[in-house]
């Protein structure tokens, strides 16, 4: 790479690549990992969906609903609407984790995190939609004025919450019983682990047990979301009452929305995400080849071409490759464990 050195370089090495940069910068993470197919979510192409979230101006702010974070809800000049999530000093609320989970994503060939980019934003645009927010002093504003986070593609259609109730997990596992659950609140969940008095959700008993899926593919789409959340370290997915544990209408295929929870800079092999791999005993046969095949340099190279490039840096790959090896060395010991047509299910 051609770097800057001082007034003994000239000009010229800048202007012979920066129309390949730009077209690998535009191109690149619109395509899937086999290069060959668009990146898409659910078929639809994210190439001008993404475009637009890179350079379209601003026409309409609101703040958004919900959540722990402060975000902002942005209709763009062209009509594209989007969810913007900025950089924040609160801990769990990570900008680059829901950018490099829908680089991820696209890159494992899933296609169900909506198309998703870096952006920086003047905060002067934003400051009005916030008011006199609290969290506004949570928010990680640049000297010079700016912004950054992650622009998020808005789905027009309803996001219903999938409520499957207690006990849904024999849908992925081979042995039906599971005593403690790892798939409810870290609080709780540390709190069933020490045996400490008292209701918790995921044991309620005024709770409904969880009977039939809602539809036929359910538990493999549970079961990709559970890989997908242990590779991107996601602790909050299981937050209670599966509010983020969505599908694109009722009966609708899940959709892997607020990954901001992952990619923590410390611990790459976090306990509870542990847990949450190691009771999940059926997979769908095509995720885990495509985790097989993911090449953690590849997926480097497709994170330099976001306008917030370096979305990651190597201790957060390095994190990565060591977890997909972890995943891969689960699904073969459950295999040896119990069969492979036990175990692949799907």
């Amino acid at each position: 790479m051609w770097v800057w050195r001082g007034p003994a370089d000239t000009l010229s090495p800048v202007l012979r690549i920066a129309p390949t940069v730009l077209l690998v910068a535009l191109l690149w993470p619109l395509l899937s990992s086999s290069q060959a197919e668009p990146a898409a979510f659910f078929g639809q192409p994210d190439a001008h969906r993404i475009e637009a979230l890179r350079t379209s101006e601003i026409a309409k702010v609101k703040k958004g609903k919900g959540g722990r974070s402060l975000a902002f809800r942005i209709t763009l000049a062209d009509g594209t609407r989007g969810y913007f999530k900025p950089k924040q000093t609160f801990s769990a609320a990570h900008w680059y984790s829901e950018v490099a989970a829908y680089y991820l994503d696209r890159e494992l060939g899933l296609g169900r995190v909506p198309p998703t980019t870096g952006r920086t934003f003047a905060w002067s645009e934003l400051r009005a939609a916030a008011g006199d927010d609290d969290r506004v002093s949570e928010l990680g504003v640049a000297p010079d004025g700016t912004v950054k986070g992650a622009f998020i593609w808005w789905i027009p259609e309803s996001l219903k919450r999938v409520r499957m109730g207690r006990k849904w997990e024999r849908w992925v596992r081979v042995q039906k019983s599971l005593p403690i659950t790892p798939y409810q609140r870290p609080v709780d969940y540390r709190a069933d682990l020490n045996r400490r008095p008292g209701i918790r959700e995921a044991t309620d008993p005024s709770r409904a047990i969880a009977k039939e899926p809602d539809i036929e593919g359910r538990p493999a789409e549970l079961s990709d979301l559970i890989i997908f959340d242990y590779l991107t370290q996601n602790v909050d997915r299981w937050g209670g009452d599966f509010t983020n544990v969505r599908s694109r209408g009722a009966g609708g295929p899940l959709i892997y929305l607020d990954n901001g929870a992952g990619f923590w800079l410390g611990e790459q092999r976090l306990g509870l995400m542990e847990a949450r791999l190691k009771a999940l005993q059926r997979f769908r046969r095509s995720t885990v080849e495509a985790v097989r095949k993911l090449d953690i340099e590849h997926f480097s190279s497709r994170l330099q071409g976001d306008p917030l490039a370096p979305v990651l840096n190597e201790k957060q790959l390095a994190g990565l490759d060591q977890r997909r090896l972890a995943v891969l060395q689960h699904v073969d010991a459950m295999v040896a464990r119990f069969g492979e047509t036990r175990v692949l299910a799907w």
